[in-house]
């Protein structure tokens, strides 16, 4: 096992331990936005229209707290990475002085973040309930069947996108943080490096992100995903169709690693050969 299988296999293993950190959280999240909705219908019924009943600022905060946790332990992670992969686990690293400058990056991306998805978030949530709101009223019940039908179903529904959101953002925030802490890793050494995308390799990719597997870049250009740009895997830019449930993340290199790579033939037409 080379050493980019390899790190597929660890990234494996952290994303599916991120994902079980956010869950809850974004359980949380989600309920504290519908109480309001399930407390109107337990006193007027179901037969009303959610948008200004639902709790809008949730996201905020718990997208800073996010941040925070996944972005600045995936930030560190990596440093220390690729500083092993170089073999200098014993030098000594500005990392402290990094840290503060991590911690500005992350929470000015998590308040910009935020706000870019709060909007999108509770559309979603208010569709949600207008569609558990109407199941529930079409059927003719009495209002106690109702209330128990809508809760029912809202609560399914929350928990499945609870799941959604969990795997998605993991995805997104410690791959930023792994871009802040390879980028800190390779200034110290000179400043210029390269990344590679790493997708699973297995029948649930994507074909865009199977056919951008492998390709090495320099660490400022873009990959390209079926015509759409980013910077690295769950990247703010892609669309909802690259970004739901993407499982990729991509592998950083200082220029010392690249030539090394060069040396070996391990780089032929802009990928790597595992």
């Amino acid at each position: 096992m080379n050493e980019f299988q390899q790190e597929r296999k660890e990234w494996a293993k952290y994303q599916r331990t991120l994902e079980k950190q956010l869950l809850p959280i974004f359980r949380k999240a989600l309920k504290k936005s519908i109480d309001p909705a399930i407390t109107y219908a337990n006193v007027f019924g179901v037969n009303f229209d959610p948008t200004n009943i639902i709790n809008r600022n949730v996201w905020q905060s718990t997208y800073l707290n996010i941040f925070d946790l996944i972005g600045m332990k995936s930030a560190k992670k990596e440093f220390y990475r690729q500083r092993t992969m170089e073999g200098m686990e014993n030098k000594a690293s500005a990392i402290d002085f990094l840290v503060d400058v991590w911690s500005g990056k992350l929470r000015d991306f998590a308040t910009n973040y935020a706000f870019f998805i709060s909007d999108k978030l509770n559309e979603t949530t208010v569709k949600i309930l207008n569609q558990s709101l109407s199941e529930a009223y079409e059927l003719g019940l009495d209002k106690d069947d109702q209330l128990r039908l809508f809760e029912l179903d809202v609560n399914k529904k929350m928990k499945l996108r609870s799941l959604t959101m969990s795997r998605t953002e993991s995805t997104t925030i410690s791959n930023l943080g792994k871009d802040i802490g390879a980028r800190g890793w390779i200034e110290q050494q000179g400043g210029q490096g390269y990344k590679v995308w790493l997708g699973r390799n297995d029948a649930r990719e994507r074909p865009s992100h199977l056919d951008e597997n492998d390709r090495i870049i320099e660490i400022d250009d873009l990959f390209n995903l079926d015509g759409e740009l980013c910077q690295r895997p769950g990247d703010l830019s892609l669309s909802l169709n690259e970004k739901i449930n993407c499982r990729c993340t991509a592998s950083y290199m200082s220029i010392n690693r690249y030539n090394g790579l060069k040396k070996r033939n391990r780089i032929i037409d802009g990928k790597i050969v595992n």
